[in-house]
């Protein structure tokens, strides 16, 4: 079992959400305080809502490594890709 360690740091209902990442959680263990995590620790995922032309423009920005940049980048088109096709059903 494992993911992440995080908290809703703001939420502004229909417009924005803010994520900080805290640590991991390693086989039902929460770290939030090794060496692994210190450098990301704090780090935000935040997600902001606009209308455009009828529709709802989604916007993410995200405190990342450049070691993880592309990794992310990859998973960020294809998880957005996703919820649009989701939220058009």
């Amino acid at each position: 079992m494992g993911g992440m360690v995080s908290r809703i740091k703001e939420n502004r209902k229909y417009d924005f959400i803010s994520i900080e990442h805290l640590g991991v959680v390693s086989d039902g263990k929460e770290d939030i305080t090794s060496d692994a995590v210190k450098p990301w620790a704090g780090s935000l995922e935040n997600y902001s809502f606009k209308e455009k032309d009828g529709k709802t423009e989604v916007l993410v920005e995200m405190d990342i490594t450049e070691e993880y940049k592309e990794m992310f980048n990859d998973m960020w088109l294809r998880a957005l890709q996703k919820l649009k096709e989701i939220s058009e059903k």
